[in-house]
Order: structure tokens, then C-alpha cells, then sequence
């Protein structure tokens, strides 16, 4: 099957990578439509290089595939896609979806065969922004979609152990990071139970990327949950992380069991963090090694068990491609 593939290819990045090997994956012969210095000018808001040498770079780049291709100039969004016979499908992204919907819709009126639709996953930056050629060329970033700057982040908490959790995980996925500690709304009770906890973190995010237009907000929230099968509750800890274009991921750590004297005290009415105060002695245990790190003995501190949350919410984040799949 031939299939078609359009675009300007002002800077060929690694968005244009999946186009591409998707195309070559789907079809026999790949049919490139690259848009003409006149057409790329009236809809690109950067320089764009000339026409021969985005068509000899992009030659060069598709050589690699080891197919047939061929390039032709197009002057609309069309392109020849929709009065070509010898068409059978085209590769899009989820932004360009609706164009080939159109396409298809000619094609009908024209009585050709609608062309198989290919949607491609969006190809996402480090900040969670599409990368493009436009984005690339601006300075923001790299063709792999690396920020040239700081990643920001923004904690909704002003507990030392939570941002230099944040810290230690961001900097492990990102590189070069710059945490800000938001100040969060007391939206939550100070001993939140079940679903309160989840959504307590969910707030902080929200909150804190709000207040600091970062490119992440990061909430963390730990509480109790009733475990029916072992009719006790469990202390676990969640993260939720929302980015710039809303997207949200949500992990939790692992559960552990408070002493019955603590479980005790905090169903009547204490909080975890006061009690395990009165109980250690030592004054806001929760900004310190944590409960964890006194009942673990030192084995596991707070700001470790605090890691592994905001891992287990990062996870959707490191293995994109598995977790939002072409929807065509």
C-alpha cells in the first residue's frame, strides 16, 4: 500500500521520526507531500528554510528506512491526497486528524476510495508540550524534545521532606530542574482518610502549578485506608502530578501499619503526625525522618518512602508510548 505523509519539515525532530516510521511500517511506498515556500510562509510563524533544502535534508533523512519514497510539493493542506488513485492510506497526527477527515470527505465527492487513516501518538517535550519545528527553532528545545532550559516544578508543600523528594526523582527524569514550594490551601483536614488523601494530593498539584505557571505541579498527600481483608488501616502515601497541558499521573508508595495505641488515638480524633510525636518524642516527626523512619529503625526514611510515590506517578510519564497509544 502506498500511503501519503505531509508536512513542512522545517527541522526534522523526533515527532516526524514516529510519522515516519509508522508509514514505512503500514505501507510498501511512502508519498511525502512537502509544503512549497509560499504555502510554509503563510502558515509558519518562524523562518523557514528553503524548499530544495528541507526536500534534500529530508531525502537524506529518509534514506535510512531502506524503502521507496518519493517527494512532491504541495500548495494547500490537501496536497494530492485527495484526487490520487494510487493512494491507500496516510500517516497524521492527532493535530492533523481533521484534515484528513476532509480529505476523505473530497475523495467520496470525487469517487475515490476514502484512504486508511494512520493516527499517530502526540510526541511530547519535556515539558509537555508538542514538540515542533517552530518550538525547536525558537531556542525552546532540542529535536528530542529536551527543555534548553530548567524544567520548573512546583510543590504544593512547604515540608522540606517532600520537595527534596520531588528534587531528588524530577532531577533523576529531567536533568536540570528548578522546585519551587507553593503554600497550599487548607483544603484538606490535617488527618485525611481514603479518598480525601487522593484527592488531597490532586489539589496541591493543581494549586501549586497554578500559582507558580510551572511546567509540573507535584502534591503529596499520605492518610489511612481501611483494608477490608485485613480489617486494619494502612498508612499510604500518594502523589499526583498535573503538567501544563492538564494531563495529571497519580502513584502511591507502599502501605505499612501503625501501632494499635496510634490507630487508636488518631480514630478518636489525633493526627498521625502529633501522635507519633507524643509517643517518639521527637517535636514534627512528619518534617524529619517521618513515622516510617522511627518504626523502620532507620531502614526507610520518610524522604524515601516519598520518593517512591512521586516514582510510581512519574511511571505514565517515562514510558509515554505505552501509556497513551495511537487512537487510529
Amino acid at each position: 500500500m502506498r500511503v501519503a505523509v505531509g508536512g513542512t519539515f522545517n527541522v526534522i525532530h523526533k515527532g516526524h521520526e514516529l510519522l515516519f516510521e509508522t508509514a514505512f511500517t503500514v505501507g510498501d511506498e511512502v508519498e511525502v507531500g512537502l509544503t512549497s515556500d509560499e504555502f510554509a510562509r503563510s502558515i509558519k510563524s518562524v523562518l523557514v528554510i528553503p524548499y530544495f533544502q528541507r526536500k534534500a535534508n529530508l531525502a537524506k533523512f529518509l534514506e535510512r528506512y531502506g524503502r521507496p519514497f518519493s517527494i512532491v510539493m504541495i500548495s494547500d493542506m490537501k496536497g494530492t491526497a485527495a484526487t490520487s488513485e494510487t493512494l491507500g492510506g496516510i500517516v497524521v497526527s492527532p493535530e492533523t486528524r481533521a484534515n484528513a477527515d476532509e480529505i476523505n470527505g473530497l475523495r467520496r465527492k470525487n469517487g475515490l476510495r476514502p484512504l486508511r487513516i494512520f493516527e499517530i501518538r502526540q510526541v511530547k517535550a519535556d515539558d509537555s508540550g508538542l514538540i515542533s519545528s517552530t518550538r525547536i527553532l525558537k531556542g525552546e528545545i532540542d529535536k528530542d524534545g529536551r527543555l534548553l532550559r530548567a524544567v520548573k516544578v512546583a510543590v504544593g508543600s512547604t515540608n522540606k521532606v517532600k520537595v527534596d523528594a520531588v528534587r531528588n526523582i524530577f532531577a533523576q527524569a529531567f536533568g536540570l530542574v528548578d522546585v519551587v514550594s507553593v503554600e497550599p490551601r487548607q483544603s484538606v483536614e490535617k488527618q485525611p482518610m481514603e479518598e480525601r488523601v487522593v484527592e488531597g494530593a490532586i489539589e496541591r498539584a493543581k494549586y501549586a502549578i497554578s500559582q507558580a505557571k510551572a511546567d509540573f505541579g507535584v502534591g503529596v498527600e499520605a492518610g489511612l485506608f481501611y483494608n477490608g481483608a485485613l480489617k486494619k488501616h494502612l498508612d499510604i502515601q500518594y502523589c499526583a502530578i498535573v503538567d501544563s497541558s492538564g494531563h495529571m499521573t497519580v502513584g502511591h508508595g507502599p502501605g505499612f501499619e501503625y501501632p494499635p495505641d496510634v490507630m487508636k488515638a488518631v480514630l478518636e480524633g489525633k493526627t498521625v503526625g502529633d501522635t507519633m510525636s507524643m509517643l517518639t518524642g521527637i517535636e514534627n516527626i512528619g518534617h524529619r525522618s517521618g513515622s516510617i523512619g522511627y518504626l523502620s529503625d532507620g531502614m526507610i526514611d520518610r524522604t524515601s518512602l516519598t520518593e517512591i510515590s512521586i516514582l510510581m506517578a512519574m511511571i505514565p510519564r517515562i514510558r509515554p508510548e505505552l501509556y497513551e497509544p495511537a487512537s487510529g
